[in-house]
C-alpha cells in the first residue's frame, strides 16, 4: 500500500468508526437503560404497596364497625325473643340496612378508593415507560454519520420517536380517564343495585316473620307477591343500567381513540414526506 493510500485510510478510520457504532457498546447502553427503568418501577411498586396496606386497613376497620353494629342488633333481637317469646324485636329493615352498609364498604373500596389509588401509580408507570421508550429509540436510531441520506434517516427516526412518545401520552391519558369514568359509573350504579337488594331482603324477611307470627308455616311464595316482582324488576333494571352505561362510555372513548389514531397517522405522514 502506498504512503498516500495509508494516509487516506488513517484519515477516514475515525469517520468509519462513527458511522458504524459498536453493537456491544450499544447493547450495554440498552441494558443500563433497562436497569434504571426497572429500579424506578420498583420504587413505584413499593410506594403503591404502602398505600394498599393503608387501604386494606381502612376496609377492615369499616367492615369491623358494621359487624359490631350487626352483633349488637342480633343481641338485642335475641334478648327480645327470649323475653317475649316472639320475634317482634327483630327488625328486618334494620338488618337489611346493615347488610347494605357492608356491601357499600366493598363498593367504596373496589369501585372508588381502589381505582383512585391504582390510577395514581399507573400514571407514574406510564410516564416512566414513555420516558425510557424515547431514550431507547434515540439510542437505537440510525447513525447520522455517512452522508445526507444517513443524516436524514437519523432525523426521521428521532422525530418519529418523539411523535410516538407524544401520542402515547395522549393514549395513556385517555385510558386513565376512561378507567376513572368507568369506576364512577360502577360505584354509583352498584349503590343502586345494593339498595334494591336491601329492599328485597327486608321485604322477604318481613313476610316470613308475619307468617310466623300468625302461626302459619314460614314459607314465602314470591311468585304470588306483586311487591317481589316489582323489587326484583328494580334490581334487574339497575344491573342492566350499569352495563348500558358502561357500553355507552366505552363507545364514547373508542371514538376519541380513533380521532387520536387519525391525528397520529397524519403527523407520521408529514415526517415521512407523505
Amino acid at each position: 500500500m502506498s504512503t498516500k493510500s495509508l494516509r487516506l485510510l488513517l484519515f477516514f478510520l475515525p469517520v468509519l468508526a462513527l458511522a458504524e457504532p459498536d453493537p456491544a457498546a450499544q447493547q450495554k447502553q440498552v441494558q443500563d437503560l433497562e436497569k434504571r427503568q426497572r429500579r424506578e418501577e420498583q420504587k413505584i411498586d413499593q410506594a403503591e404497596e404502602q398505600e394498599k396496606i393503608k387501604l386494606r386497613a381502612r376496609e377492615r376497620d369499616e367492615l369491623a364497625r358494621v359487624q359490631r353494629e350487626t352483633n349488637a342488633a342480633v343481641t338485642t333481637a335475641t334478648a327480645g325473643a327470649v323475653a317475649t317469646g316472639s320475634l317482634s324485636a327483630y327488625d328486618p329493615a334494620k338488618f337489611a340496612q346493615l347488610k347494605f352498609a357492608e356491601d357499600e364498604v366493598h363498593n367504596l373500596i373496589q369501585n372508588q378508593l381502589g381505582p383512585e389509588l391504582t390510577a395514581r401509580f399507573d400514571r407514574d408507570r406510564r410516564a416512566l415507560a414513555r420516558k425510557y421508550a424515547l431514550e431507547r429509540a434515540k439510542l437505537e436510531a440510525p447513525s447520522a454519520e455517512g452522508g445526507d441520506d444517513a443524516a436524514k434517516q437519523h432525523d426521521t427516526a428521532l422525530k418519529t420517536a418523539e411523535l410516538n412518545g407524544k401520542f402515547q401520552e395522549k393514549y395513556d391519558d385517555l385510558e386513565l380517564e376512561q378507567a376513572a369514568e368507568e369506576a364512577k359509573v360502577r360505584f354509583s350504579h352498584t349503590t343502586k343495585i345494593n339498595e334494591a337488594e336491601r329492599d328485597l331482603s327486608a321485604m322477604m324477611a318481613k313476610h316470613v316473620l308475619d307468617q310466623s307470627a300468625k302461626g302459619s308455616a314460614a314459607i314465602y311464595n314470591p311468585a304470588a307477591d306483586p311487591a317481589y316482582a316489582k323489587l326484583t324488576a328494580a334490581r334487574d333494571q339497575a344491573r342492566s343500567d350499569l352495563e348500558t352505561a358502561l357500553d355507552e362510555l366505552r363507545a364514547k372513548f373508542a371514538s376519541r381513540r380513533t380521532d387520536i389514531d387519525n391525528a397520529k397517522e397524519d403527523e407520521l405522514a408529514k415526517i415521512n414526506g407523505g
